[in-house]
């Protein structure tokens, strides 16, 4: 009893592959695990211009071209279904700025509006060519209401590609209405972070998600595109970014940019995209370290499957 109610005051555990998570009285606190941090055998410090610096080494190279495997089906899947996606986040940051990956970089992550998501959910398993693909809405055991799709891979459980939900705003917002539209939308999902209503179903959370989105955000009004309307995060990716809208140019009509040596799907203003995220991404961050993997954690049976993948 006593032990139960110090761990409810204290505790420490693993979040994911790469994070250990501390609680201290109800407050959550991720810390990356020191293993992530020797898995990069080069030190970038020492090079001036960041766009020259060369692909990773090793075992992170390795999982980083498995990954790529991975993307390149979703590609095939997307094109041959009339499924339009775009690279995002520091996948679609390395594409400008290293045509790959950053070389420290551990994972793939793409958008697709609201119609695509679902469809793609709907469709992936039955069109992809590869058996060990499969896709579903994952959640996250530690941020209850995040319900996103993962594009994985049977047999090695570290190896997906994420998919996140855009949604369209009813009509174009700018100046003060976009600013508070924002406010509003960073707020919900705030709401929605702390999960007070505690759905464990997640067919039931999407529905409920959805209602919000519909209901709160929309005010029920029907999306129309001919004003090229604004166009915001789904609620289901509780990033911590400061702005969770943009201008329907940024993101269309959609364009490639070159990843890995290969042509991918990327918003019409990719560069405003990232800056959106990142800010000035030309500069070096402050950790230059994988944040999603952890090789520790693979077993013999997934590093022989991985150098399967990387080569398919």
């Amino acid at each position: 009893m006593l032990k139960g109610f110090l761990s409810n005051i204290f505790s420490i555990t693993d979040a994911d592959y790469s994070h250990k998570l501390i609680k201290i009285l109800g407050i959550k606190i991720r810390v990356l695990k020191s293993a992530n941090k020797k898995q990069v055998t080069v030190d970038y410090t020492k090079y001036s211009d960041i766009t020259k610096l060369p692909p990773a080494e090793g075992f992170l190279r390795d999982y980083q071209l498995a990954l790529l495997s991975i993307l390149k089906e979703v590609d095939r899947v997307c094109r041959e279904n009339g499924i339009e996606y775009m690279l995002s986040g520091g996948t679609l940051l390395g594409a400008l700025r290293h045509k790959g990956f950053i070389p420290w970089d551990d994972d793939i992550d793409t958008d697709m509006m609201r119609e695509d998501f679902e469809k793609f959910l709907a469709i992936f398993d039955e069109k992809t060519n590869n058996p060990d693909l499969y896709c579903e809405i994952w959640r996250d055991k530690n941020a209850s209401a995040t319900s996103i799709i993962k594009v994985r891979h049977r047999k090695i459980a570290q190896a997906f590609v994420d998919v996140f939900p855009l949604d369209f705003y009813p009509e174009r917002v700018t100046g003060k209405d976009k600013i508070k539209l924002n406010k509003k939308i960073k707020f919900i999902r705030k709401l929605l972070s702390i999960n007070p209503f505690r759905i464990n179903d997640t067919d039931k959370l999407l529905k409920f998600i959805r209602k919000i989105t519909v209901e709160i955000i929309d005010k029920n009004r029907p999306v129309d595109k001919s004003v090229s309307p604004s166009i915001h995060w789904g609620l289901e990716f509780p990033h911590r970014w400061s702005n969770w809208i943009y201008d329907y140019e940024q993101i269309f009509p959609l364009k490639t940019v070159t990843f890995e040596g290969y042509e991918f799907g990327c918003p019409n203003d990719a560069d405003s995209v990232v800056r959106n995220i990142y800010g000035d991404y030309m500069t070096f961050p402050k950790s230059i370290c994988p944040h999603h993997s952890n090789k520790e954690m693979f077993s013999e049976e997934e590093l022989a499957e991985l150098e399967k993948l990387k080569n398919a």
